[in-house]
């Protein structure tokens, strides 16, 4: 009854993130349009301020669910999230604008990291990897049918894209009503007397690949940036999102597999074929998109393989740091890796409009693997330190 009793709240957690990540989908592709008269490094700056104030705030919210409880945290930052995305379409303004979207990542701090140590409450180390397996491909579900929906909203309030920002306000109180009757607090060890130093809350294998988690992250950002690039070569958004709807899409089909795999043959090896999947498909990407949509597609057998073994990377690391964390420290390790979510994203944006500005989109592909490689053999060289 007890894993029957845990299936059904993991049910229910995944389908209010749904929801909330189909908002977040739908601002991904309205806002490069949405502000406006702008230029690549003050767009990139303006959209890096959601992912900063998120990994600021995010190591204050995981500690706030070790003390006070997951649940509260979940649903007020979800309530405050409800009331800025709403907010949000009442100004264009850049300076407005900017506030709001500011403020918006403290809310997606706390939504993310309650969500996340509610996970590991909910799984063991058996079955972490396909439970946060399963997180992912939500989290890409939500974002996927936001891409596409959101394409479909800028084409329908075109002439007012304020009033789409108001129909996202609505799914996510939807999220907000159904959360708060059906998400119970999860069973934890709490306690108020925690360790200064947040990385306390993980063992030494597991920080030494932050620096990979930071670099995926960052390519995360890339990609909340790549609709205004696309923009300016003159693909509409609508076309933009079913890519973008394809892509993740695709992610989310490996990720549960992937993750159920980590329980079975390890969480490093598995990590270690999401690295080599998504370099691969930034190098090939990097040659193949900037001849246009017809090569894409003709290329498709090249790109999709890389695509799908990517997706092995989020799973095996959110249980890396399930696995690691300690339990009275949950949710401050979870804190730690939204910190690097976060700070990730807003470097990736910030990386993406420079490059965009010195050579175009196939300046941004590059930088992303670059970036990607200097990770990897970081985090080599501190694993390999541990042995010696």
């Amino acid at each position: 009854m007890q894993g029957l009793s845990r299936k059904r709240e993991l049910a229910v957690l995944y389908s209010s993130m749904v929801l909330t990540r189909i908002g977040f989908g739908v601002i991904i592709i309205i806002f490069p349009s949405y502000i406006i008269h702008t230029g690549d490094i003050t767009s990139a700056a303006v959209m890096a301020l959601y992912p900063v104030t998120e990994a600021i705030f995010a190591l204050p919210a995981g500690r706030l669910c070790d003390v006070a409880g997951r649940r509260f945290v979940f649903l007020s930052c979800l309530a405050l999230m409800t009331a800025l995305v709403f907010a949000l379409g009442l100004d264009r303004g850049v300076l407005y604008v900017a506030v709001v979207h500011g403020v918006m990542g403290i809310a997606a701090a706390g939504i993310a990291v309650s969500s996340l140590t509610m996970i590991t409450d909910l799984t063991e180390r058996r079955n972490r990897g396909a439970g946060m397996g399963g997180f992912d491909t939500t989290n890409i579900v939500g974002y996927a049918v936001g891409l596409l929906l959101g394409g479909r909203l800028e084409n329908i309030f075109r002439q007012n894209l304020g009033y789409a920002f108001f129909v996202t306000s609505a799914a996510l109180a939807a999220a907000l009503v159904v959360s708060f009757f059906v998400i119970k607090e999860t069973p934890h060890l709490s306690t108020r007397k925690l360790p200064i130093n947040p990385l306390a809350a993980l063992d030494s294998r597991t920080k030494a690949v932050l620096p990979i988690w930071l670099s995926i992250t960052a390519l995360i950002g890339i990609v909340f940036y790549l609709p205004r690039a696309l923009a300016l070569v003159g693909v509409e958004g609508s076309t933009t999102s079913f890519l973008l709807f394809a892509g993740v899409a695709g992610l989310g089909i490996g990720s549960i597999g992937f993750g159920a795999l980590s329980d079975k043959v390890g969480r490093t090896r598995v990590l270690l074929i999401g690295i080599f999947g998504l370099l691969g498909l930034l190098l090939s990407l990097a040659s193949i998109a900037p001849k246009g949509l017809e090569s894409i597609i003709r290329y498709a057998y090249v790109i999709v393989p890389f695509g799908f073994a990517t997706s092995a990377l989020v799973p095996s690391v959110l249980a890396m740091v399930g696995d690691s964390a300690s339990l009275e420290m949950r949710g401050t390790a979870m804190g730690l890796y939204s910190v690097m979510l976060s700070g990730g994203i807003a470097i990736g944006i910030v990386v993406a409009g420079v490059a965009h500005s010195l050579g175009g989109l196939q300046a941004i592909l590059y930088a992303g693997a670059i970036v990607f490689t200097a990770a990897c053999l970081l985090s080599y060289y501190l694993i390999s330190r541990q042995k010696n």
